[in-house]
């Protein structure tokens, strides 16, 4: 694979293509700034969706925009290779309202967003004007654009919609997510809970005794809190947010936490789920029985008399579900994109996994990387993210590389990424 791939590297197209994405450095920048300028909270990503097919579109490129606003364009091969879809996703993690000012310290760019993953959106731009401008015609077929909704609780609706319409026409995935030059090939899967508690609530004088819905959420925590998992494959659980209650003397009807869970491996992410929800039932049947003890003191005079009909009932919301999944270190697509990183002198590469677009598709059994774009950054999904250019294009150029190894370059390379067998 080694020689096919600087045979690749070497051939007048594609160093063509190179020496295109080198002088394109300053327009690339200059899209990444005008599209971090754009709010995408996920689910309200239309605006962004819009812009980005607006300029595919300004290229010649035709452009499809689906129902959930995912934006793409097919580039057609020889006929004889595979499916290679490659995208960046369009949301941030920051609400519409958030201030988006650009301030530049130095090399470094500060603005919410501006490296996840509005450098991968700027990078698929510029892959298409490099594609364009080289005449590349790759042997498979390319689809290419931007997706929505990859961030927390957009719950990958993007790439989920794409592969319920398109899974038996996609051979390989690629996301460019953020910058770097680590390969995820792993899915960590999330299980995602929204758990209300409801009492009758009351004064906390008058109506003491009854049920409290806060005291249940915290037996909750601290059973939830015992909880052990492996440490391979890690297997990971978090409360990150409690909400409820009206003042500091009622007796709250109301109390909620949100849940993630984590895992790599499908059985032990449902495993820890089946011990969260066992948390949850004991906590509502600790709290009743509680004050059960207390309905028995009162009916021997000895405690408060109050309404023996009040219970505390959970209900149990499914907000999020990513697949898990993995695939062999040096399964077919990851090898691939390692040796057209080693092409153009990268080698300190780690091999990891995360929770990104490509749980979906490493999910169904397809072959599936996120890799990072160009330049370096800091501060992912905090007010004081930045982006350093520097370099950047050098992104462009080794993910150009990575889809044509796999794709094939029509008269140069044959495709190194199979046809699935559908």
């Amino acid at each position: 694979m080694e020689n096919k791939i600087n045979m690749l590297l070497n051939s007048e197209k594609m160093q063509k293509a190179f020496e295109y994405a080198f002088n394109d450095d300053e327009n690339t920048l200059a899209q990444q700034l005008a599209l971090v300028q754009i709010p995408a909270f996920s689910h309200e990503e239309k605006a962004r969706s819009e812009y980005f097919a607006k300029l595919m579109q300004d290229m010649g490129y035709e452009t499809t925009t689906d129902e959930v606003y995912n934006v793409y364009t097919k580039i057609k091969g020889t006929g004889c290779g595979p499916t290679v879809y490659i995208t960046a996703h369009l949301d941030t993690v920051f609400p519409m309202d958030t201030p988006l000012e650009i301030k530049k310290e130095g090399t470094k760019i500060y603005v919410p967003g501006i490296g996840d993953d509005t450098r991968g959106l700027a990078e698929i731009l510029s892959i298409l004007r490099c594609i364009k401008e080289a005449e590349l015609i790759p042997v498979g077929d390319i689809i290419i654009g931007a997706n929505v909704c990859e961030e927390g609780l957009g719950d990958l609706k993007g790439v989920k919609t794409f592969f319920r319409d398109h899974k038996d026409e996609i051979d390989g995935f690629i996301t460019v997510d953020g910058s770097g030059t680590s390969i995820c090939a792993g899915a960590v899967g999330s299980y995602r809970y929204k758990v209300t508690f409801e009492g009758p609530g009351g004064h906390s004088n008058g109506a003491f005794g009854l049920v409290n819905p806060i005291h249940a959420l915290g037996r909750a925590i601290a059973y939830i809190s015992e909880l052990r998992t492996p440490v391979e494959p890690k297997t990971t659980f978090c409360v990150g947010v409690i909400e409820g209650g009206t003042s500091v003397n009622s007796i709250a009807y109301s109390a909620s936490l949100l849940m993630d869970m984590r895992s790599i491996c499908a059985q032990e992410l449902d495993k820890i789920d089946e011990q969260f929800k066992e948390c949850i039932q004991k906590a509502v049947e600790d709290e009743n029985a509680r004050w059960e003890t207390e309905r028995e003191l009162a009916d021997k005079g000895q405690g408060y008399r109050f309404d023996t009909s009040a219970r505390i009932t959970a209900k149990i919301e499914k907000i999020g579900d990513r697949p898990a999944g993995s695939q062999p270190d040096d399964a077919q697509i990851v090898a691939a994109v390692k040796g057209a990183f080693n092409a153009v002198g990268i080698d300190d590469i780690r091999i990891h996994s995360a929770s990104t677009d490509a749980n979906v598709p490493i999910s169904l059994g397809i072959p599936s990387v996120a890799i990072g774009g160009g330049g370096t950054g800091g501060g992912a999904h905090s007010l004081g993210e930045w982006f350093d250019p520097t370099d950047a294009y050098k992104g462009v150029q080794r993910i150009l590389l990575t889809l044509f190894t796999l794709a094939g370059l029509d008269g140069v390379s044959e495709p190194q990424l199979d046809v699935r067998k559908k």
